[in-house]
């Protein structure tokens, strides 16, 4: 039976590298998978492409997850026009990579709508970009947002759990590229369960972040800029969280997100060697 996978991004923890560095320093810690962001410049070439698809699976590497569209779907009209024409050239390279997954954040607020006028912006963007999506083979998974503290203060307050996600996805017509960025910070702020995980359908799941929250900090004033790597804490309940995916019959990727600032004092292959050992941990949790 296939089986979940580690899989590194490695700018979420504080490694800028090339694809071709990211490729090596996954095999080097002993990532399965290789996540990358495809939404930035320089992208490679078809040619660079065709090479970069070869060094990976020369080296027995899987494509976990990429992006693709603008880090949220809430950017203002002249930032989704400036990204639109961008699109296909992008998602031609993801599919040349190997890519089935790509993300994208759904923020919990909206600067300048309300819900119903928020949820309908939402609705038109993705019915814009998932056929393209659809005509390569990629799926879009969405990424909800929970802490209280993200969406504090602002004016408009928009989709931030599990329920509210999957009725933008109801909203959108259920396309079957679409689905949900589970993400373990935001399910435990959520307050939500392994039965909330276990009953969503495995194609709903595109791919998953872990990490784990600040200890003696309250839910309520976790924040996304300041988290651990999954166990580190001891926080988050991660044995219910992973089987809660495995209920659910999820086999992609799994890539830790532990954002904090000590990243940047570490060398790359420090930070990789760390998050490595934190996830493939993770992998034999809840078991």
């Amino acid at each position: 039976m296939r089986e979940m996978y580690a899989s590194l991004m490695p700018d979420l923890i504080g490694v800028r590298c090339t694809v071709g560095e990211t490729i090596d320093l996954a095999q080097r810690h002993g990532f399965a998978g290789v996540d990358l962001r495809l939404n930035r410049d320089p992208l490679p070439t078809d040619e660079q492409a065709r090479e970069l698809r070869k060094q990976m699976d020369d080296l027995g590497l899987t494509a976990g997850y990429c992006s693709i569209l603008p880090n949220k779907i809430s950017v203002t009209a002249d930032e989704w026009n400036t990204h639109r024409p961008h699109l296909e050239p992008r998602l031609d390279i993801a599919a040349a990579l190997g890519f089935t997954r790509s993300t994208t954040v759904v923020l919990p607020f909206h600067e300048m709508l309300a819900f119903d006028e928020a949820m309908a912006e939402h609705v038109a963007r993705l019915h814009d970009v998932l056929p393209h999506f659809s005509d390569r083979g990629l799926s879009l998974g969405l990424e909800y947002v929970s802490p209280v503290t993200r969406r504090a203060g602002q004016p408009h307050e928009f989709v931030h759990d599990l329920p509210s996600m999957l009725g933008l996805i109801d909203a959108a017509g259920n396309p079957a590229n679409l689905g949900i960025m589970v993400d373990s910070f935001h399910w435990h702020c959520a307050g939500e369960t392994e039965n909330d995980l276990a009953a969503l359908p495995a194609e709903r799941i595109v791919t998953v972040h872990v990490c784990d929250a600040i200890a003696g900090r309250p839910t309520e004033e976790q924040v996304v800029q300041e988290r651990e790597l999954p166990g580190d804490s001891g926080v988050i309940d991660l044995d219910a969280f992973m089987r809660g995916l495995r209920r659910a019959g999820y086999t992609g990727p799994i890539t830790a997100e532990p954002t904090h600032p000590r990243w940047t004092d570490l060398a790359a292959d420090d930070a990789c060697a760390e998050t490595a050992d934190a996830v493939l941990a993770c992998l034999h949790r809840g078991r």
